[in-house]
């Protein structure tokens, strides 16, 4: 089977690699249909790739809360 071309810089296949609660995503993105991955289509139109996009083009809110509030 066919990795992604993208697996050597992408942050997210390490984290997927050494969480096993993740593996599901590098089945499902890293090594199968990679083309349906929105990190590897942005990075394969020489896009800017977000930190917080997902392989299903979701994103995580990564915001911080204001300075004083928890």
């Amino acid at each position: 089977m066919t990795s992604c071309t993208h697996v050597v810089h992408c942050p997210l296949f390490a984290v997927f690699t050494v969480n096993s609660a993740l593996t599901v995503w590098k089945s499902n993105y890293c090594t199968a249909e990679y083309a349906r991955c929105a990190r590897c289509q942005l990075s394969a139109a020489g896009k800017p790739v977000p930190q917080n996009l997902l392989p299903n083009g979701r994103t995580l809110n990564l915001a911080f809360p204001p300075a004083g509030r928890a």
